[in-house]
């Protein structure tokens, strides 16, 4: 199964309204210019986006329809599962600029109400060399509903050294994954030293630090480990954790900072 090095991660979010079939990216200027590697779609959780007022919509039945600036059809009405590690699939790899306003999500089923579709777009360098993931430091919190976490002043045995992974586990203190009891919905920002590295609002979703049992590989345990972060320095202090979730029940949540 592949692995991810991450350089950048940007994100995108499209409201989905009830009677709505057809749904177009938004306008992204945020976005013009860049080429995307891949899209990461996040699989509703009793989760919210970012504003915590829309709750994030089931994949089920939608599909995603691609162009790129030129105008050529990349991705044509692909399952929106395929663009989910979270069932153990290796991403479609885009590798184009993308014309996000041509861009569309088929909706053929009904919309009760109001609803977020949220992808994480990754953009830079490909085939990157997985880094080293000898140094480990855990923080843990405890996180429920709604709220923000600054890091602020909380990571400071780390503010001189190059990040190259974080894994987000719940229920566990160790950052050991045969001890995590479920998953809450939040968004991690990290803010880089480099100014020209971006990880903005990444789902901790994505980042899960478990292990799963897949019926498409013979129920065999898969790692969700396999995004590591080509490695730079973070400026915790401007970084922070949004907790978007409509489960109020009180969890731990431990994120474990691998560096070099």
């Amino acid at each position: 199964m592949r692995e991810y090095v991450i350089q950048n991660v940007d994100f995108i979010q499209l409201t989905v309204n009830p009677g709505e079939d057809r749904v177009y990216f938004p306008v992204s200027t945020h976005l013009q210019g860049k080429k995307v590697l891949y899209l990461e779609v996040l699989n509703p959780d009793k989760g919210l986006d970012l504003s915590g007022r829309y709750p994030i919509l089931s994949l089920d039945s939608l599909f995603v329809t691609l162009y790129d600036t030129s105008g050529n059809l990349i991705v044509d009405t692909l399952f929106i599962n395929y663009f989910s590690t979270y069932t153990g699939n290796d991403l479609p790899r885009i590798d184009s600029e993308i014309d996000w306003e041509r861009s569309f999500i088929s909706v053929p089923v009904s919309v009760q109400q109001t609803s977020v579709l949220f992808f994480s777009v990754y953009i830079g360098e490909d085939n990157l060399p997985a880094p080293s993931q000898k140094n480990l430091y855990n923080l843990t919190f405890h996180v429920s509903g709604i709220m923000e976490i600054s890091l602020f002043r909380k990571v400071q045995a780390l503010k001189d050294e190059k990040i190259t992974g974080v894994y987000a586990m719940v229920g566990s203190t160790t950052g050991k994954p045969d001890q995590v009891f479920g998953t809450i919905n939040g968004y991690l920002y990290l803010v880089p030293k480099d100014k020209t590295r971006y990880i903005n609002y990444i789902p901790l979703q994505f980042i899960d630090g478990m292990f799963f049992t897949s019926i498409y590989e013979n129920y065999t345990p898969i790692s969700l480990q396999r995004k590591f972060i080509d490695p730079v320095e973070i400026d915790f202090n401007r970084s922070k954790i949004l907790i978007r979730s409509t489960d109020e029940t009180i969890q731990t949540l431990n994120l474990s900072f691998y560096y070099e």
